[in-house]
């Protein structure tokens, strides 16, 4: 009998969900079946799992909270999680708590989950484990060493904010528009990137999902007033963003976020191989031209930027778009 490709632990309160991911998988994998986050965590604690895929709706102890321990029990172990309902809290606790791999909706496709759960076996063995200290309290000071930070919002007041909170750390490049965004990226080290989701009338998500895929040591922190689950859903398998933070927003909560964010980043930089452990999903082809088609048509509606800029600004925007992603 040819050896299984990997240890998986499925946890589900449905027996018949534990039995049909067994089913699928169990031909590749050797698969494990728990029914409640209990039975979960004390499996996790006698055997060593290469990925855990956990639903979140369950009693007792939601998918959230049984990945948040699986992450510090077995900082190797890939996490997934498994849901057949949008519920927005939970997917960024999914997030910010448990730094899951994948967000997978019920009812999964047969032929790409076994696909997914490859993938994260192969990463699970072969790839260097992330230090998972515990995170700074909210009045720790800040450590950074001139790392620079990007902030993309509507809002100056963001900008602000995170200047006040790095001081001179670090340093703050702020921008109300992508156009510009583009410039800074191309023309500075970024080491995290704090963006809304849309900025202006364009949707911000591609551009840092583009660059977490082209650029996987630079750490993104999303922030938003409003959203929906499968924007965020894709900035998970897509752009693995590091913390998804709803406005308002607390100052005491995001000087935490940006040190653990500016922490993640040398861990990156320090160890490249970590980087595997937040591989994304391929974005849709064409993500880039689209993209770069919405900001050369906001920049070009706003006429005042076009003449601040020069006649060559369309000229740089464009070569911008293809130092970044190669188009």
């Amino acid at each position: 009998m040819a050896k299984k490709g990997g240890k998986v632990l499925c946890v589900d309160d449905e027996p018949s969900i534990v039995r049909s991911l067994q089913w699928l998988l169990q031909k590749q994998f050797e698969v494990v079946t728990a029914t409640s986050g209990a039975e979960a965590i004390e499996l996790v604690k006698q055997h060593d799992f290469d990925v855990v895929i956990s639903d979140q709706r369950m009693p007792m102890m939601t998918g959230v909270e049984v990945l948040r321990e699986v992450r510090r029990l077995s900082p190797r172990t890939m996490r997934i999680l498994l849901t057949g309902y949008s519920d927005m809290q939970a997917i960024v606790r999914s997030v910010n708590e448990s730094e899951v791999f994948r967000f997978i909706n019920k009812p999964w496709n047969i032929a790409e989950l076994p696909k997914v759960v490859d993938q994260a076996i192969n990463i699970a063995r072969t790839q260097p484990v992330e230090d998972t200290a515990a995170d700074v309290t909210e009045d720790a000071p800040l450590v950074a060493n001139g790392e620079r930070i990007l902030v993309i919002d509507d809002d100056p007041d963001m900008g602000r904010a995170v200047a006040d909170i790095v001081g001179t750390s670090a340093k703050v490049s702020y921008t109300r528009n992508l156009a510009d965004a583009v410039g800074i990226l191309n023309s500075e080290p970024v080491s995290v990137i704090v963006s809304e989701t849309r900025v202006g009338s364009i949707d911000a998500t591609r551009l840092v999902r583009l660059m977490k895929s082209k650029h996987p040591e630079i750490v993104t922190v999303m922030l938003t007033g409003e959203s929906d689950a499968d924007t965020i859903t894709t900035l998970i398998n897509q752009g693995q963003i590091y913390r998804f933070v709803p406005k308002p927003i607390r100052s005491g909560y995001l000087k935490l976020v940006l040190h653990s964010a500016l922490r993640k980043h040398n861990a990156l930089t320090g160890d490249p191989g970590l980087a595997f452990r937040h591989a994304v999903e391929n974005t849709a082809s064409g993500t880039v031209d689209s993209l770069m088609s919405d900001v050369e048509r906001a920049a070009t509606l706003s006429e005042t930027a076009i003449a601040s800029k020069g006649a060559g600004f369309m000229a740089t925007l464009g070569a911008g778009f293809r130092r970044l992603f190669g188009s």
